[in-house]
């Protein structure tokens, strides 16, 4: 993703980065995008009535129903910890569109001030 060029700075240290591999992590960003929000649509999908369990009209089958239901589509079940890291990533995902817009956007920036200059 980066140019090594120890040289290019007068102080000894530097480094590069290719705007065409910007563009390949912003698509990759863009997919991860997509996923997440199949996935979230899957999670949402843990608390209708399809995923309810058929386990009889008996108390004891009545319960574990609910206790099915509970541990897979409460926030406090398996539907809630989803739903933590979900926004755990699309937090993740929007600093990465962030900075890969602000790179290239700074990168056309400065290309115009080399071209004019």
């Amino acid at each position: 993703m980066y140019v090594d060029d120890s040289g290019a700075t007068s102080s000894g240290a530097g480094w590069a980065v290719n705007p065409e591999q910007v563009q390949v992590f912003a698509d990759a960003v863009a997919e991860v995008r997509r996923e997440l929000d199949r996935i979230t649509a899957e999670v949402e999908d843990l608390s209708t009535p399809n995923y309810a369990p058929m386990l009889g009209t008996s108390p004891v089958a009545q319960e574990l129903a609910e206790k099915f239901t509970d541990r897979m589509g409460s926030e406090r079940g398996l539907r809630g910890q989803l739903n933590v890291a979900v926004a755990h990533m699309e937090e993740f995902v929007r600093a990465a569109e962030n900075t890969a817009a602000t790179y290239l956007q700074t990168d056309a920036d400065n290309a115009v001030t080399y071209k004019y200059s």
